[in-house]
């Protein structure tokens, strides 16, 4: 296994720290390339040129990321939902051909399928400063709005949102297999069967399953988040034995949390209720030789706002783990 971090930006200040702390490699939003923002799709030369970066302090890009406003008309099943499509696709084949000598290097895209994922604001969430010595941790409560129809989305029923997010799939697994760029589909967070008036398809097991199931493809799987799965409540290690003797974990976020819907909270990844070495041990009994990001980060006092200071403990944490279990 090898271990990344989330660098949003790519920025090289961020790349040489992820480099200097032992990290393997490391993630993007496609919006590190500034044009993105205005045409909606990376091209090839966007992706060489990242590529080249990243590589400068030999670290992997590990996957990217595309964001919920690039979808935004697939995810509200308007008829400019092509277009969005359309743009995903070019994305892709932009990968692709920046990885044609080693496919098997290509960053996996990132899939993020929630409903409301373009919408503004998290209701339920806050930050406390409850961990150990004041750490601000993240805290979800599922009483505090969060089931409130508070997006302009409006209501929709679970039916309509499997139809939005098939047609995603319908269109792009094809596209994938061509250009040889696996889609990882990370689930609802928070895991719940109904947030912010939309009752959402990928909270936890089934919803992933069904996805898998549904587009069967080499190039269809899973960013299997750890963290989100132990918020819904699911057997953490046996749905990664599932999902991973069947080859569908792309990438893993490690993250731990101390209780499940309706109300949990993140924590560093000694402290919560998950067993980080199970799940570990499971993740190798599947082969699974991919990369292991440490998602989210408690603050610390004194951090920056890319919190170097947890991610530097994280990955120590990681390498411990890995050096220990071989």
């Amino acid at each position: 296994m090898k271990i990344g971090l989330r660098s949003h930006d790519g920025a090289e200040d961020r790349l040489l720290f992820a480099q200097q702390i032992g990290a393997d490699g490391a993630s993007i939003w496609a919006w590190a390339v500034p044009e993105y923002l205005e045409r909606h799709y990376l091209t090839p030369e966007d992706m060489r040129r990242m590529r080249r970066r990243f590589e400068k302090y030999d670290l992997a890009l590990t996957g990217v990321g595309i964001g919920g406003q690039v979808v935004k008309n697939q995810l509200l099943g308007l008829p400019e939902r092509e277009q969005d499509i359309a743009h995903v696709a070019r994305t892709i084949r932009s990968i692709g051909e920046a990885y044609q000598d080693r496919p098997e290097d290509a960053p996996v895209l990132i899939i993020d399928q929630r409903i409301t994922y373009w919408a503004d604001g998290r209701p339920g969430y806050q930050n406390l400063p409850v961990g150990r010595g004041g750490t601000v941790l993240l805290d979800f409560d599922a009483e505090a709005h969060a089931s409130e129809m508070d997006q302009p989305a409006g209501e929709v029923s679970y039916d309509e949102a499997w139809s939005r997010i098939a047609y995603f799939y319908e269109h792009l697994v094809p596209v994938a297999e061509e250009a040889k760029v696996r889609l990882a589909t990370h689930p609802d967070d928070p895991p719940l069967p109904y947030y912010r008036g939309v009752h959402q398809v990928l909270n936890g097991f089934e919803g992933l399953n069904k996805v898998v199931e549904s587009f069967p493809s080499p190039y269809n799987g899973l960013l299997f988040c750890i963290g989100t799965m132990q918020e819904a409540g699911e057997d953490v290690p046996e749905l990664i034995r599932d999902f991973g003797s069947r080859g569908k974990i792309f990438y893993v976020h490690f993250r731990n949390v101390r209780g499940s819907v309706p109300r949990y909270q993140e924590t560093f990844v000694n402290e919560g209720d998950g067993n980080m070495i199970a799940n570990f041990r499971a993740l190798k009994e599947v082969g699974f030789t991919g990369f292991v990001v440490p998602d989210h980060h408690p603050g610390i006092t004194g951090d920056t706002d890319w919190t170097h200071m947890s991610r530097a403990w994280h990955v120590g944490y990681l390498k411990g783990l890995i050096e220990a279990l071989g």
